[in-house]
C-alpha cells in the first residue's frame, strides 16, 4: 500500500516536533547546558545526565523518522535514488547518538559520532542536489532545494572566517535542515486532494 503525501508530510512535522520536544525537555533538565553557548549533541555526551534518553528519542528515533520521510518522499517522487541518499541522510543522523567525549574529540566514539554528522549532513546536501536538478520537478521543489542548499553552505562559510561562533553554525544547521523538512511537510499536507501528477509535474 502506498504512503499517501498528507502522511508523509506529517512524518517529517512528527520528525521535528520530536526533536524540539526532546532538545527543549533534556535541555531544561540539564542545569549545565546552554541554549546559546553549547553543541546540542552535549545533551547526549558521554557522562551527561539522562544521555541514553536524548540519544534514543533526540537523535535515534528521530533518524528513524527521517529515514522513513526519505524512502517514502522519494518513491513519492518516482525517484529511487532519491529515497537512497534521504533514507541514508535520516540513517546518519540516527547515528549521531553514538555518545561523544566533549573533552576528547579524538576517542572512537567520538569521531564515529562526527563521522555520523557529516554523513548525514552530506547525503542530505546530495539529496537536495538531486531534487535541484530535476526538471520533472515542479519549479517550486527545486528552488527551495537550491536555495536551502545556498544558505547552508554560506553559512559554513560565514563560520569557517569566524565571524561567528561554531556552536551558533550548529544551531544554523539544524535550523535550516529541519527548516527544509517543515516546509517540504507542509507543502504536502496543503496539497491534500490534489493528484501525484498535477502536484509534483510528474509525466
Amino acid at each position: 500500500m502506498k504512503i499517501k503525501e498528507t502522511e508523509i508530510g506529517i512524518l517529517g512535522l512528527l520528525s521535528i516536533s520530536t526533536f524540539i520536544a526532546s532538545l527543549l525537555i533534556f535541555g531544561f533538565s540539564n542545569s549545565d547546558f546552554s541554549f546559546v553557548n553549547d553543541f546540542v549533541s552535549k545533551l547526549g555526551a558521554k557522562g551527561e545526565p539522562n544521555a541514553l534518553w536524548f540519544n534514543l528519542f533526540g537523535f535515534i528515533t528521530v533518524g528513524i523518522l527521517l529515514f522513513v520521510f526519505g524512502v517514502t518522499y522519494g518513491n513519492l517522487l518516482n525517484d529511487k535514488l532519491l529515497s537512497i541518499l534521504l533514507s541514508l541522510s535520516g540513517l546518519g543522523f540516527a547515528f549521531i547518538a553514538i555518545p561523544i567525549d566533549m573533552e576528547l574529540s579524538r576517542t572512537p566514539m567520538s569521531k564515529a559520532h562526527i563521522v555520523s554528522t557529516c554523513l548525514g549532513l552530506a547525503f542530505w546536501l546530495l539529496g537536495l542536489s538531486r531534487l535541484a536538478y530535476n526538471r520533472q520537478l515542479r519549479e517550486g521543489i527545486r528552488k527551495r532545494a537550491n536555495f536551502t542548499t545556498t544558505v547552508l553552505i554560506l553559512s559554513i562559510i560565514v563560520s569557517a572566517l569566524e565571524l561567528w561562533s561554531t556552536p551558533i553554525t550548529h544551531r544554523l544547521i539544524f535550523g535550516i535542515v529541519f527548516g527544509w523538512y517543515a516546509i517540504t511537510s507542509f507543502d504536502l499536507i496543503l496539497r491534500k486532494g490534489r493528484n501525484k501528477k498535477t502536484a509534483y509535474n510528474i509525466g
